[in-house]
């Protein structure tokens, strides 16, 4: 357990202690936030959830589609 807050320690004390990696990490999380939730709502559409209004039928085209009958 010691080592484990050895660990946490030093990680803690170098992110305080910068100043040009805190705007690099803000960048990042952007980037992240940017391809992971703003992309998949443009590019992915959940496209079961606009065909089918039942979970039933949703599952029937799944099973239907993995079988091929």
């Amino acid at each position: 357990m010691n080592t484990i807050k050895k660990v946490a320690n030093f990680y803690i004390d170098g992110f305080k202690s910068m100043k040009l990696g805190k705007k690099l990490w803000a960048i990042v999380a952007i980037k992240i936030f940017v391809l992971f939730v703003i992309i998949k709502l443009l590019f992915f559409p959940n496209i079961l959830q606009e065909q089918f209004k039942s979970d039933k039928a949703r599952s029937n085209y799944i099973l239907e589609q993995l079988t091929g009958e």
